[in-house]
């Protein structure tokens, strides 16, 4: 299982901004696992962060994703 692939469907189907244990409880995937993927992505900038309240705001270049 590609875990940067469920994290990036999970924040599109919230739809809002959401935190790494609102991730975990919609996955099931440990909560280390889920940072891990979380900064990889933020890294590669198909993630948009909000590092003062460690929430994950948006998928960014979903046009091209799809």
């Amino acid at each position: 299982m590609d875990i940067e692939k469920v994290v990036l469907s999970a924040v599109r189907k919230t739809g809002c901004p959401v935190k790494i244990g609102q991730l975990e409880k919609i996955t099931g995937i440990d909560r280390n696992s889920l940072q891990k993927a979380v900064n990889q992505l933020s890294l590669e900038g198909k993630l948009q962060l909000d590092r003062c309240y460690n929430k994950i705001l948006s998928v960014k270049g979903e046009e091209d994703e799809l």
